[in-house]
């Protein structure tokens, strides 16, 4: 096997641990420990306009995504190898 279909099976693989140990729809708080930021961090993001979409059941209530978040981290990446 090419090293680079084996770099390929890590990610996937990598990937389907995260999903595995991820809830579906995470906190705020869940996301800043996935991304390994602040909230701080996170909240100015948000006042930005950068993070990713946002799920509001009420005005205090908010989920996000994780297949968003992942989707929205990896558009993130610079200088992949």
């Amino acid at each position: 096997m090419a090293t680079s279909e084996l770099r390929a099976l890590e990610r996937r693989i990598k990937e389907l641990e995260i999903r595995l140990n991820l809830p579906q729809l995470m906190t705020p708080r869940q996301v800043c420990e996935f991304l390994h930021i602040s909230e701080r961090q996170f909240y100015e993001w948000k006042k930005a306009g950068d993070t990713p979409p946002a799920i509001y059941w009420s005005e205090r209530t908010v989920r996000y995504d994780r297949d968003a978040v992942m989707a929205w981290a990896k558009q993130k990446e610079v200088g992949q190898v």
